[in-house]
């Protein structure tokens, strides 16, 4: 029951609807840190240049806000060789600062070779800038540090102000891995392939490789009894695996764990549309101008925002519709995600939007979007606000309230390209975007076929198969 329950819990995590938003951050963005440091004369490099794609040695961090709030406790963060240092992988962060309050070097067995020593302690005189080092997170930026470590050897962790060198070390799980491509209707030898290749763990970790055609040696984060790898290769079906952590143990570069991506149906095919104001087909509607046609505004938006000059709330909705007549007649659509773009988020004003729990039975009221299916002809240059086309709630697509480190989303309507009871589909008439359950959000503002940056414009994203 417990290997279902954590099988169930993450592919409900996998199943996301942003699967562009890696890392929710607060409204002002989110930032990275990496962090960079020099050990002249030091034996990492030797040790690290078999293989430079294959972190054998981590950081171990530690990070508070400046309220002493702990965001980061005990991180591992892969370490690799860059010119004559090394630099880590980048953490995200959300924008604002902090203090690096423990920087530690550690071997792929656990054992701290480096540290910095903590303001105070007996071997601070020796850095320029001990421990808690500042620094400040700003958005869509990276902030490099340079934290001066010692070799521990010889020393006990007091003299560097630690309790312990190791408090919560976990080793680094080596783990050699292939994909391959299975096809029982062709007879060939096992053909490795490239893959993606998402490893989870039971306590929230999860880290993405890219795989080669190759055996692969991948070091996954170790102290848990069981990890979920995910494998997704474009055109292919994704599969999941369950694994006990001493089988992954087991495995070595001349017994390597084959992960299999079976055929089963024909390789996907895709489709990307990304039509611009001659052929972009969407528009917007206000109920403080319903007799009017917005059919060539710029943003494709469903908001609820104070109208300054006429001291009002103004309603906005939005209407799309793709032209499929590149989808070949016999194509049989697998997956549809809608990708759209965005300046910057909306920002929430608590002057005016403020929480309400109270009608929710279970203590919380949820506010953002939906994409509704449309159900009636409609043309981008009539359309308004008091002669909208007819919807229907079933089978809508939720858009929750998101902060993203990217300037786009990706959302899966793919039941909406799908025909119901009623035959009729989103391929027919297209997308109704308006706020969710009622008009009390702020709302989403995205790019439309009309803005000015071409990189901007919507995009439908199909995955299809042909019927023989």
């Amino acid at each position: 029951m417990r290997t279902r329950t954590l099988l169930f819990a993450m592919t409900i995590a996998l199943a996301a609807g942003f699967t562009a938003c890696e890392k929710n951050d607060t409204g002002q963005g989110s930032g990275k840190a990496e962090f960079s440091v020099m050990l002249p004369g030091s034996t990492l490099k030797s040790a690290m240049s078999d293989s430079s794609a294959v972190p054998a040695y981590h950081l171990l961090i530690s990070v508070e806000d400046m309220e002493g709030t702990e965001v980061l406790s005990d991180e591992m963060v892969p370490l690799y060789p860059f010119g004559e240092g090394y630099v880590s992988e980048k953490v995200e962060l959300k924008t604002g600062k902090y203090r690096l309050t423990k920087f530690m070097i550690v071997d792929a067995s656990g054992e701290v070779l480096y540290a910095t020593p903590l303001r105070g302690s007996p071997l601070a005189y020796l850095v320029k800038h001990p421990l808690p080092l500042p620094f400040a997170i700003r958005p869509e930026a990276t902030t490099t540090l340079h934290p001066e470590v010692l070799p521990v050897q010889g020393h006990q962790p007091d003299d560097f102000g630690y309790v312990g060198f190791v408090p919560h070390i976990v080793k680094p799980l080596h783990v050699y891995v292939v994909c391959y491509l299975d096809n029982p209707w062709v007879m060939m030898p096992t053909r490795p392939t490239r893959a993606r290749l998402t490893v989870f763990d039971r306590h929230g970790w999860h880290y993405t490789f890219k795989i080669r055609p190759e055996v692969n040696h991948i070091i996954i984060r170790g102290g848990s009894e069981e990890y979920l790898f995910v494998v997704e290769k474009e055109g292919y079906k994704t599969q999941r695996y369950l694994f006990k952590a001493e089988e992954l143990r087991k495995t070595s570069p001349d017994n390597p764990l084959w992960l299999k991506i079976p055929f089963g149906e024909p390789p996907f095919r895709k489709l990307v549309l990304k039509p611009g104001p001659e052929k972009g087909q969407d528009a917007m509607i206000s109920n403080l101008e319903p007799d009017r046609n917005f059919g060539d505004y710029k943003y494709f938006e469903a908001t609820y925002l104070s109208e300054p000059q006429l001291a009002v709330m103004r309603s906005n909705r939005s209407l799309i519709r793709f032209d499929l007549n590149a989808l070949p007649k016999s194509a049989r659509i697998r997956k549809v995600i809608l990708r759209l773009y965005f300046d910057r988020p909306i920002p929430w004003d608590s002057t005016v939007f403020i929480s309400d729990t109270s009608e929710a039975t279970d203590g919380r009221t949820w506010y953002g979007a939906v994409l509704q299916r449309i159900i009636s002809p409609w043309e981008e240059d009539s359309v308004t606000w008091d002669h909208p086309p007819k919807t229907t709630e079933k089978g809508q697509v939720f858009v929750p309230p998101f902060h993203c480190s990217r300037h786009y989303v990706n959302i899966d309507v793919t039941r909406l390209y799908l025909p119901g009871q009623d035959e009729i589909s989103a391929a027919r008439y297209g997308m109704f975007f308006r706020l969710w359950p009622e008009d009390r959000f702020p709302g989403f503002r995205f790019a439309s076929s009309d803005y000015p940056d071409p990189k901007m414009w919507p995009e439908l994203i199909i995955y299809y198969t042909l019927d023989r």
